[in-house]
């Protein structure tokens, strides 16, 4: 008997490109999808930094920054969760009262001692070690400061910081000053620095009775910055992007004195100066990486001026 020939089966060329290709669509799209999720989930990394502390390397407690500072400083556990832990640290600076003389006579209080207290929101690059200049600044000019760090940073609660938890820290930071310590909002300042203007602006529209809100170097929202980068326009930024720290449409309707304080072409904030409503006043800061801002005399009159009504 012969053996019957079993015909083979001839695969079709054009099958198996469209076969490929269609693998190849969605082995990117896969791709493609999972750079969206590793951005959603790292974005909070184009708006923190916090900063890197060496390995078996402890921060300056809040006592060595005060003697080596002579800054009063006490340190302030606080918005403690359910399980009796705390989720923010700060540091509380009380105004300079100098009432006795050499010879220990007492003396009035000094008129250039203010009831103002200070809320320091920091730019979320720093811890409160970074902020020292800050707190001196302020406490010689003779108002009371308190600074704290959000969660992620310092000996603060250590998550990943967002936006959602930076808006909570900076509402528990004034809740702090309102309800334990009794100061009436009338007679809180916020202060935002960089990244922490928006948080600043967040709380003061949430409590619109404060005193006034001063914003060093803000930015209308953080998309701009994040769309500098390289290739990340392919993404779905409206879609994926929840750090957005969008003041813009915020600032007109704040009612409250304001003071902005701006770098020499830093057309963002002149543009925010610009947009916000009376009462208002701008204060260029010269550009000088080499110095603090907290030193320089532009920004001590600027604040001196606008803090003791000068």
């Amino acid at each position: 008997m012969s053996e019957q020939t079993v015909p083979h089966e001839i695969v079709s060329v054009r099958w198996l490109v469209k076969a490929l290709l269609a693998m190849l669509v969605a082995a990117g799209i896969a791709l493609y999808c999972t750079v969206c999720l590793l951005f959603y989930q790292g974005q909070w990394q184009f708006a923190f930094f916090p900063p890197k502390v060496a390995q078996n390397t402890l921060m300056p407690s809040a006592a060595s920054i005060a003697a080596s500072s002579r800054l009063p400083i006490t340190d302030i556990q606080f918005d403690y969760t359910e399980e009796g832990s705390a989720r923010l640290d700060g540091w509380w600076v009380p105004a300079a009262l100098d009432t006795t003389n050499e010879k220990g006579a007492s003396l009035p209080p000094s008129s250039s001692v203010s009831p103002l207290v200070v809320l320091f929101c920091p730019n979320g690059r720093t811890t409160l070690p970074d902020n020292v200049a800050a707190l001196q600044a302020f406490h010689a000019l003779g108002v009371s400061i308190f600074a704290f760090d959000y969660r992620g940073f310092g000996e603060s609660q250590h998550v990943h910081p967002s936006q959602q938890k930076a808006y909570a820290d900076g509402e528990a930071a004034l809740d702090y000053l309102t309800a334990t310590r009794h100061i009436d909002a009338r007679k809180i300042v916020l202060y935002g620095a960089g990244l922490g203007s928006a948080i600043a602006v967040h709380v003061a529209q949430q409590t619109p009775q404060i005193a006034a809100l001063i914003l060093e170097s803000p930015q209308p929202s953080l998309v701009q910055e994040v769309k500098r980068e390289r290739h990340i326009h392919v993404l779905p930024l409206w879609l994926i992007l929840q750090q957005r720290f969008d003041i813009a449409p915020i600032v007109p309707t704040l009612k409250m004195p304001k003071l902005f304080l701006v770098t020499p072409n830093d057309a963002n904030a002149t543009t925010l100066y610009k947009q916000a409503r009376e009462p208002k006043q701008i204060s260029l800061i010269p550009k000088n990486i080499n110095v603090t801002i907290y030193t320089q005399p532009a920004w001590l009159q600027a604040m001196y001026s606008f803090l003791h009504g000068d």
